[in-house]
C-alpha cells in the first residue's frame, strides 16, 4: 500500500494544532515579509538565517529620515549607538564597541588578541570566522568536536588549553547545531579559565532562545570575568543589510578592540536604524512568535516525513535527510528554496525559518525532492564536488569523500598554504558515483607532513572546488 502524499494543507493543519497547544497567542501575529523592491525577491532564501519580517517600522522610518543626510559623515566613533546599547543593557558606554556587523567585530577581536604563535580554541561544528581570523593573524586554531548530543564540549575545550592559548571562541546558541550551553555548565567553565585567556561568546541568536536553561554571558562582564560578548542587529532586528554589530566587555578589553578598529565603518542611516530598532519591542515580540510557529511547522513536517532533526533554540534547524545532502539541496534549489549543507555532516541540511506559509511550501518541496531521490535511489549524482572531510582537523588520518557525476579525469591534490604541491590523491578517470580517499598526513615522499593548514583542490573538467584541512600533531 503506497504512502499517502502529504499536502500543504496537511502541514498547515498539523502545525496549527501544535502551535495552539505550545504557543498560545502566537496566531495573533499579523506581520508580513517586507522588501523594499519586490516582496517575492527573497522568497525561498532559507540559507542565511535572516528575519523574514524585515526591519521594524521604527527602524524603517529612521532609515528614511536619515537618507536626506547621507551626504554628512556619521558619528565617527559610533558613540551614539554605543550609548543606546549601553542604556538598553544597563552597561557603561565604554563597555560597548560597535562595528559593521558581527563580521567586523569578530575580526577585530581576533586582531586585538591573537598574533603569530598564539592559539585559539573553538568547537566544531560551529561558526568558523573567529578561527579563520586567528589563522590569518599567524595563530593556530584548535577544534574540539561537539558531544554526541550536539552540544559544545566545554570539558574538552578546557583539556585543550595550553600555554599558547589566548582566546576560547564559543557560539551560544551554536551555529549550525542550534543548541545552547546550559547556564550552570557555562558558570563552572568560566570559573576554570586560567588567567590571561579571553572567552569570546558569540550571541547572535540570543533573543530567540526560549529555554530557562540558557543565560547570556553579559552579566559576567561586571563580575570581572574575561568575557567578550558579540551580538548583532542582523538577526532578530532584521537589519542584516544595514551591517551593525557590537562587542560587550570590560572597558579595558573594549579599548584594546577599538585600538585596532577603523573609523566610521557604520553608515549614518544604519546608526539610526539600530537605535530605533532597540526601542521597538512589538517588532521583537512578533519576530520571535513568528519564528516559533515556523519551527513548529518544520518539526511537524519532518516528523510526518520520518526525518530526524536537531531541536533548535534559534531561527534555523538542522535535519537529517537520510541521503546525501548535496543532491537534496540542489533539488530544493530547482524548486526555489536555498538551504545550507556542510560542516562534515553529509546527510544534514540547515534551514532558516521563514514565515509559517513559506515553511509549509518548503516542506512540500522537500517531500517532492526526497520522493524523487527515493524512486531513483541508484541514479548517478548530478553535481560534482567535495562532500566531506572527516575528521577535520585530524591527527592520524582523514577520509575525503567526493562526488563524480560523469566518467572523467579527476585531479584531487593537496597543497600547503604557500601553494606547493604536497600529495596527489587521484589523477585519473573515475567512474560516476561517490568516491572515498584517505590522507594519512604524509607528503609525496611518504614522510609526515608538518602541522598546519592544507588546501584540498578538486578539478573535474571545467569544475573546480577546494576545502581547507588542518593537520594537528
Amino acid at each position: 500500500m503506497s504512502k499517502p502524499r502529504l499536502t500543504r494543507r496537511d502541514f498547515m493543519r498539523s502545525a496549527a494544532m501544535f502551535s495552539a497547544v505550545l504557543l498560545p497567542g502566537a496566531g495573533r501575529v499579523q506581520a508580513r515579509p517586507f522588501s523594499l523592491n519586490d516582496p517575492e525577491d527573497y522568497a525561498g532564501r532559507l540559507c542565511y538565517n535572516e528575519n523574514p519580517l524585515g526591519p521594524s517600522p521604527l527602524a524603517l522610518q529612521a532609515l528614511q529620515n536619515e537618507a536626506a543626510l547621507a551626504h554628512r559623515y556619521p558619528d565617527w566613533l559610533n558613540t551614539n549607538v554605543e550609548e543606546a546599547i549601553a542604556d538598553h543593557l544597563n552597561l557603561n558606554a565604554d563597555q560597548v564597541c560597535v562595528g559593521a556587523g558581527a563580521t567586523e567585530i569578530i575580526q577585530k577581536v581576533a586582531d586585538a588578541f591573537i598574533g603569530p604563535g598564539d592559539e585559539l580554541i573553538t568547537a566544531f561544528p560551529s561558526y568558523v570566522q573567529m578561527a579563520n581570523e586567528a589563522i590569518a593573524n599567524g595563530g593556530t586554531a584548535v577544534y574540539v568536536p561537539c558531544d554526541e548530543n550536539h552540544i559544545i564540549d566545554l570539558q574538552g575545550i578546557l583539556n585543550a588549553i595550553t600555554e599558547n592559548t589566548k582566546i576560547i571562541s564559543l557560539v551560544n546558541p551554536n551555529n549550525p547545531l542550534a543548541k545552547i550551553i546550559h547556564k550552570d555548565d557555562m558558570a563552572d567553565f568560566l570559573d576554570q579559565i586560567p588567567e590571561g585567556i579571553i572567552v569570546s561568546v558569540d550571541e547572535a541568536y540570543h533573543e530567540y532562545v526560549q529555554t530557562q536553561d540558557y543565560e547570556s554571558c553579559v552579566p559576567y562582564i561586571d563580575q570581572g570575568y574575561p568575557v567578550v560578548v558579540i551580538r548583532t542587529f542582523s538577526k532578530v532586528y532584521g537589519l542584516a543589510g544595514a551591517r551593525v554589530g557590537y562587542a560587550l566587555s570590560s572597558a579595558e578589553l573594549i579599548q584594546q578592540i577599538q585600538d585596532v578598529q577603523l573609523y566610521a565603518t557604520v553608515s549614518r542611516p544604519s546608526h539610526a536604524a539600530a537605535i530605533a530598532g532597540l526601542t521597538d519591542s512589538d517588532h521583537l515580540t512578533e519576530t520571535i512568535a513568528e519564528n516559533l510557529v515556523s519551527k513548529v511547522t518544520l518539526e511537524v513536517g519532518f516528523s510526518l516525513l520520518g526525518l530526524e532533526y536537531i531541536n533548535s533554540e534559534t531561527n534555523f534547524i538542522m535535519v537529517d535527510v537520510n541521503t546525501e545532502a548535496g543532491p537534496v539541496a540542489e533539488g530544493l534549489a530547482d524548486l526555489g528554496f536555498q538551504v545550507r549543507t556542510g560542516w562534515d555532516m553529509p546527510q544534514h541540511i540547515r534551514i532558516s525559518t521563514g514565515t509559517a506559509d513559506e515553511m509549509s511550501d518548503f516542506l512540500v518541496a522537500l517531500e517532492t525532492v526526497l520522493e524523487t531521490s527515493g524512486v531513483q535511489s541508484d541514479m548517478v549524482p548530478t553535481v560534482p564536488g567535495i562532500n566531506s572531510v572527516y575528521p577535520n582537523p585530524f591527527n592520524n588520518k582523514c577520509q575525503i569523500r567526493i562526488t563524480v557525476p560523469t566518467k572523467e579525469k579527476v585531479s584531487l591534490v593537496l597543497y600547503d598554504i604557500l601553494g606547493r604541491k604536497i600529495y596527489t590523491l587521484n589523477n585519473k578517470p573515475l567512474a560516476p558515483g561517490v568516491h572515498d580517499f584517505i590522507w594519512e598526513g604524509k607528503n609525496a615522499l611518504g614522510r609526515p607532513a608538518a602541522s598546519g593548514v592544507y588546501i584540498l583542490n578538486l578539478i573535474q573538467g571545467e569544475y573546480a572546488a577546494s576545502r581547507s584541512i588542518q593537520l594537528l600533531k
